[in-house]
C-alpha cells in the first residue's frame, strides 16, 4: 500500500522548490579604495557646468539635451523598458475576455436521425485565466523588467553626463583656439610694425639687410600659422554644432556662439580632488551595469521555474441559446471553472538550454560589472591626478609668459641703445609668442581636466532608491 505524503512533506517540498527558483542577488566582490581624506564630503551639483559661469556654455548644453539624437535614443530605451515592465506586470493578474459567438449549422441525419434541419446557436460569456505563480516565473520576470528599467534610466543619465562633458570640452577647445588666433593676429600686427621700422632703418643705412630679412622671416612665419588656426576653429565649430543639433544652414551663417574668453572662464575651486569611497553609488554607468546583472540573475530564476508544474485556473460565465433574444435569460445561463497543471516531461532539452543561456548571460553581466567598476576607479584616479597637474601646468605657463614679456622689453631696450643685436629681440619675441599660445592651451587643459573630474565622479548624479 502506498502511503500519501504528509502536509509537512508537501510544504517542505514547496519551500525547497521556491528557494531553488529565487534569484541570487549578489554583486561580484570589488576591492574599492577608501576616501583619500576620511570623512570628506564630496558634493557635486547635478548641473555642474553652471560652475564655469558662462551663459553661452549653459545654453549650448541645454540645446544639446533638447536636440541630441543619442540622448533621444536613450530616452526611447527608457520608454521601451517601461513598456516591458508593464507587459511583465500584466501577467501577475488574471486575463479576462469577453466572447460572443453565433453559428448556424445542420446535423447529419445519418448520425442524428432526430435532426430537424438547420438551427442557430448563440453564445456569450466572460472567460478568465490566471496562472498561479507558485514558482516565481512571473515574479522574477517582473523583477528583471524593473531592473532593466532602472538600468535604462541610469544609461540615459550616463548619456547626459557624457554629452554635457563633450559639449563643455569642445567649447573650451574653441575658446582656446580663439585666444590663439587673437594672439597670432596681434603678433602679426606687431611684427608688421617691426618690419616697417627695420625697412626704414635699412633704407637710411642704420641697420643691415640681415636684420631686415630676419624681421621679414618672423612676420611671414606668424602669418603662416593663421590658416591652421582658422581650420582648427572651423573643425571645433562643426563638432560643437553636431553635439548641440545646430542646422548646417545656421552653422554656415553665424558659426558657433561665443561667451567668455578662455582666460575669463573660472575653474571651479570646489571640484573635489579626493577619491570618494561611495563612487559605486555615484556613477550612472556603474548603476546601469549593476541593474543589468540583477536582471540576468532574475531571469535565471525565471528560467529555472520552467522545471516545475505550471498551474492555471480558468473560468467562464455567460449564456448559450438557440435564439439571440433568450441568450441572457435565466435558462440560458452557463458557467464553468477548471484547474490545469502542466509539467514538461520531454522537450528535447529546451528547458535546460534556456537555463544555460540565462546563466551564461548572468556570467557575462557579472564580468561586465567588474570591468565597469575597474574602469570607473581608474577614470577617477586619472582625473584627480590630471586636474592637479593641469593646475601646476597652467600656473607655470603664466609665470613663463610674464617672464618672457619682461625679457622682450629688456631685449628691445638693449637693441635700441646699441648694446645687443636684433637677433636677441627676435629670440625673445619668438619665445613669447610660443609661450602665449601654450598658455591658452594650458588654460583649456585645466578647464577640460575639471570637466573630466566631474564626469569621473558621476557628475552630481545620485542613484535612486530601489522600490
Amino acid at each position: 500500500m502506498r502511503k500519501a505524503l504528509s502536509p509537512a512533506a508537501v510544504a517542505a517540498f514547496s519551500a525547497l522548490a521556491l528557494a531553488a527558483c529565487a534569484p541570487n542577488y549578489t554583486l561580484p566582490p570589488t576591492a574599492t579604495p577608501d576616501a583619500v581624506r576620511p570623512g570628506e564630503q564630496v558634493v557635486i551639483a547635478k548641473d555642474w557646468w553652471k560652475a564655469f559661469d558662462d551663459p553661452v556654455l549653459q545654453r549650448l548644453i541645454d540645446d544639446a539635451f533638447a536636440a541630441s539624437p543619442t540622448l533621444e535614443q536613450a530616452v526611447a530605451r527608457v520608454n521601451a523598458a517601461e513598456a516591458r515592465l508593464g507587459i511583465s506586470r500584466s501577467q501577475q493578474l488574471p486575463t479576462v475576455n469577453a466572447n460572443l459567438n453565433a453559428s448556424r449549422q445542420e446535423l447529419s441525419t445519418e448520425t442524428n436521425p432526430l435532426s430537424s434541419g438547420s438551427f442557430s446557436v448563440y453564445q456569450g460569456n466572460l472567460s478568465a485565466f490566471w496562472e498561479l505563480d507558485l514558482w516565481g516565473r512571473v515574479r522574477n520576470e517582473v523583477a528583471a523588467s524593473r531592473a532593466d528599467l532602472i538600468g535604462a534610466e541610469s544609461g540615459r543619465e550616463a548619456v547626459r553626463l557624457t554629452l554635457a562633458s563633450r559639449v563643455a570640452q569642445t567649447y573650451f577647445q574653441l575658446r582656446a583656439l580663439d585666444a590663439q588666433l587673437e594672439t597670432t593676429r596681434l603678433t602679426v600686427s606687431s611684427r608688421e610694425n617691426s618690419y616697417r621700422l627695420r625697412e626704414k632703418r635699412f633704407v637710411g643705412g642704420m641697420t643691415s639687410e640681415l636684420d631686415l630679412r630676419q624681421a621679414e622671416s618672423e612676420l611671414t612665419s606668424a602669418r603662416a600659422q593663421i590658416p591652421d588656426i582658422l581650420t582648427a576653429i572651423s573643425s571645433s565649430e562643426g563638432a560643437l554644432a553636431e553635439l548641440v543639433g545646430t542646422s548646417p544652414k545656421d552653422l554656415f551663417a553665424t558659426g558657433a556662439p561665443r561667451g567668455k574668453s578662455i582666460d575669463a572662464i573660472p575653474v571651479p575651486p570646489a571640484v573635489p580632488e579626493a577619491l570618494p569611497s561611495d563612487l559605486l553609488g555615484r556613477r550612472p554607468d556603474i548603476r546601469e551595469a549593476e541593474e543589468g546583472l540583477r536582471a540576468t540573475q532574475a531571469r535565471v530564476a525565471s528560467a529555472q521555474a520552467a522545471w516545475f508544474p505550471q498551474i492555471g485556473l480558468t473560468g467562464a460565465f455567460g449564456g448559450e441559446s438557440l435564439a439571440f433574444g433568450d441568450l441572457f435569460k435565466g435558462p440560458a445561463r452557463a458557467w464553468s471553472y477548471a484547474g490545469s497543471l502542466t509539467m514538461p516531461l520531454f522537450n528535447s532539452g529546451l528547458t535546460a538550454a534556456q537555463v544555460d543561456l540565462a546563466s551564461a548571460n548572468e556570467r557575462n553581466a557579472a564580468a561586465n560589472y567588474r570591468a565597469v567598476v575597474i574602469r570607473a576607479f581608474s577614470d577617477a584616479r586619472i582625473a584627480i591626478v590630471a586636474k592637479q597637474q593641469a593646475l601646476y601646468r597652467a600656473s607655470a605657463r603664466e609665470q613663463t609668459v610674464s617672464a618672457l614679456r619682461r625679457q622682450v622689453r629688456l631685449a628691445t631696450l638693449r637693441y635700441d641703445n646699441g648694446y645687443s643685436n636684433y637677433l636677441d629681440v627676435l629670440d625673445a619675441e619668438r619665445a613669447l609668442f610660443s609661450a602665449e599660445l601654450a598658455l591658452a592651451d594650458a588654460r583649456r587643459q585645466h578647464l577640460s581636466a575639471a570637466v573630466d573630474l566631474y564626469r569621473a565622479l558621476g557628475g552630481g548624479w545620485t542613484a535612486p532608491e530601489r522600490q
